[in-house]
């Protein structure tokens, strides 16, 4: 078996699953109403912050949460005061730092860091926020905040709303709530929409499909008289199916995000989509939990903040509640174990793939080969392994039969994922000793 080896650590919202969901939000309650069970819980571990971005809610709320559970802290607030400022690479301060602690908690610019940094660490990693890629913490509380208001994600609607290509906790949240089976309605500010195969991989793994809706709405908001929708089949409300494009009946939560301008995001500021108080006396946002992550800009007015829908603040407090589960998982298995989380491969580091076309993946900032892994079933998908972009290959060979064939070809799908081995041409393939179908 030539299996990729899986990272150990929380480093993405793929890796959940209902069962950790639901054991988590037990679990958080548990902690919430007892507190005082697991305040020695900790008692002797280290856990190091490490933040290479500049953070308040996740890194306080994560501070406090070894706190509350009698543990001790290591925080790097800045990466100027750290010898990263010296050109230390993200492998050796891994080295490092685990030396120095049981646990990491990481931020970090470049899209998959923490998956870098597992592969070297000797200790678990938590991923705080890397890049435009993923925070899966946050999409833990944002799920458990909506856990508290509604009985059942399923058939739920929820809009994701303003900068989509560089949020990451847009991206996380997205599959979260697709595993909950609920329907997304995206309303990115116009250019700010994410890329297509992240989309493609959502509608593949969840087994969604694609509609259009629109609403006055929707024209506001994103400058289009029309708006995607991604929902599980079996999903029916209404008259959304008996004409081409039907109104958007209702939202149950919408997700705000800012324009990440820290990730070079541009748009004119009026045409950021966002909310003003006259928009929530429409009957589309009768019911509507109103969600951000936080910080705000003007897409989130204070105005807002007195009305029984905004759920942000309520985000933020669970915070240290829900990190404090997250920790005793991996740290106190013994005695508070959460289901395990589904492995996150760690790819294979093969020459022949090329570069990964995002420019703001961990392999340009770091100088390393790209890995990649391999999802999908029918439809396989080649991704980065650290970004998760993905990667062309029009060709796969089979390492036991020593044949290659067209990607996407049955015998291609065939092919068992520990044998499977990738190229982009048919004449490396040739070239690598390979033979040609059959």
């Amino acid at each position: 078996m030539r299996l990729h080896p899986v990272l150990e650590g929380l480093h993405s919202a793929e890796t959940f699953n209902t069962e950790f969901l639901e054991a988590l939000f037990r679990r958080v309650r548990e902690i919430e109403a007892r507190p005082a069970e697991f305040q020695e819980a900790l008692r002797g571990r280290v856990i190091a912050h490490f933040f290479e971005e500049p953070s308040t809610r996740t890194r306080l709320s994560f501070e406090s949460a070894v706190h509350r559970l009698g543990g001790a802290v290591l925080t790097v607030a800045d990466a100027k005061s750290s010898s990263t400022s010296k050109g230390e690479t993200l492998a050796d301060g891994a080295r490092i730092v685990s030396a120095y602690a049981d646990l990491l908690i990481w931020r970090h610019p470049s899209d998959g860091a923490s998956r870098v940094v597992a592969q070297y660490a000797g200790v678990p990693v938590i991923n705080a926020g890397d890049g435009r890629l993923g925070h899966p913490t946050q999409t833990l509380l944002d799920l458990c905040a909506l856990e508290r208001r509604w009985p059942d994600f399923a058939g739920r609607t929820v809009g994701l709303m303003g900068d989509l290509v560089h949020s990451r906790t847009a991206r996380s949240l997205a599959w979260g709530l697709a595993l909950m089976g609920v329907r997304l309605v995206l309303l990115p500010g116009p250019g700010l929409d994410w890329e297509s195969s992240f989309e493609r991989r959502l509608i593949d793994h969840f087994g969604m499909r694609l509609r259009w809706v629109r609403h006055p709405l929707i024209q506001r908001w994103t400058g289009s008289a029309e708006a995607r929708v991604l929902e599980p089949k079996g999903l029916i409300q209404g008259h959304l199916f008996q004409e081409e494009v039907p109104p958007l009946e209702r939202l149950d939560a919408l997700y705000l995000t800012r324009m990440q301008r820290e990730r070079h995001a541009e748009i004119k500021p009026a045409a950021f989509p966002g909310i003003v108080p006259e928009m929530l006396r429409d009957p589309l946002l009768q019911d509507c939990l109103l969600m951000h992550a936080l910080p705000r800009r003007e897409e989130l007015p204070p105005e807002v903040d007195s009305d029984p829908r905004a759920l942000y603040f309520e985000q933020a407090r669970l915070g240290p509640w829900v990190r404090m589960a997250v920790l005793l998982a991996m740290l106190r298995e013994d005695a508070w174990p959460l289901p395990e989380l589904t492995p996150l491969p760690a790819g294979q580091p093969e020459p022949g793939l090329g570069p990964c076309s995002n420019a703001h993946c961990v392999t340009h900032s770091e100088g390393i080969p790209t890995p990649w892994r391999v999802v999908g079933g029918h439809r396989r998908q080649f991704l980065c392994a650290l970004c998760d972009t993905l990667l062309p290959v029009d060709y796969v060979g089979c390492r036991s039969t020593q044949r290659v064939h067209p990607a996407h070809s049955p015998a291609a799908i065939q092919i068992s994922p520990e044998n499977i081995q990738p190229f982009r041409q048919r004449e490396e393939a040739l070239a690598a000793g390979y033979a040609w179908g059959g």
